[in-house]
């Protein structure tokens, strides 16, 4: 049972159940309950199927940078893997067609295509799969919005998050040079080298830090919104910049890219806290 959890990467799975239940109380609409759980289902199963396939094509990196995972270490067989990611597709596009036409083209159309695309294609192209994995967790805020019809509500949520979820792949990518060098996979740091990628991935941060201020520049979200992620994302964002420059070491990549899938939970918090009462 523990396999049958831990290959849907309950964290990752979490952080996207977060920003369904904190983008709904954003719109204002918690009240209708029977939509929220449909939605945090086929989130849930959409995702956790792509975590799958992802670790399905990813077995031979992932006995060598994450030889703990279910697939590699043997705990659970491919064929098992294979129904179960086809089972929660399933699920998931169903409880998306029983919210909305909308919520159903997303789900059906879009995000599943795009997850299998990125495992079978973009994730070993460099860069093109970083966007990849950035467009999907910022397309969860617009699933979310087209629910109840205010897209536009979302569209600074998702763009916010696609550039913190850029981010993170790029470290990440760093993080896994070692087994993505050994099966001849083609990421930024294989392409460019480890340096320039990390001066890279600096100059994004940076960019980053500006425009994330720019929802208050532009008087869209109030002080709150201005004090959160100051303090609770760039100054973090600034001592991860240090941290590249001063110690690009693997084990500083793992804790970096921990910190950044954990502290996405503030900029949601920042922009939950400034909606208007």
């Amino acid at each position: 049972m523990y396999s049958w959890i831990t290959i849907l990467r309950p964290l990752n799975l979490l952080q996207a159940a977060l920003a369904v239940l904190l983008t709904t109380a954003f719109l204002g609409e918690l009240a209708q309950m029977n939509t929220v759980v449909l939605l945090i289902l086929s989130v849930i199963c959409i995702n956790g199927a792509g975590n799958i396939i992802n670790d399905i094509y990813d077995i031979e990196i992932d006995r060598i940078n994450r030889p703990e995972r279910p697939l590699p270490s043997g705990k659970m067989k491919l064929s098992t893997a294979r129904a179960y990611m086809i089972e929660l597709f399933t699920l998931g596009i169903f409880c998306s067609w029983l919210i909305s036409l909308e919520t159903f083209i997303i789900a059906g159309l879009i995000a599943t295509p795009v997850l299998i695309a990125y495992s079978a294609w973009f994730k070993r192209l460099p860069l093109l799969g970083n966007i990849t994995v950035s467009f999907m967790l910022g397309l969860t805020f617009i699933y979310v919005g087209s629910a109840f019809g205010k897209i536009e509500a979302t569209v600074v949520m998702a763009t916010l998050a696609f550039g913190f979820t850029l981010i993170r792949e790029l470290v990440k990518d760093l993080e896994d040079i070692r087994g993505d060098r050994e099966l001849g996979a083609r990421t930024l740091p294989l392409i460019w080298g480890e340096q320039p990628t990390v001066k890279f991935t600096i100059l994004i941060i940076l960019i980053f830090a500006v425009l994330d201020l720019l929802p208050f520049a532009l008087g869209i979200y109030g002080d709150i919104y201005l004090w959160l992620v100051l303090l609770g994302i760039n100054i973090p964002l600034l001592i991860s910049v240090r941290v590249l420059w001063k110690h690009p070491t693997n084990i500083n990549y793992g804790r970096i890219q921990l910190f950044l899938k954990l502290d996405i939970f503030v900029g949601l918090a920042a922009i939950y806290f400034s909606r208007p009462l």
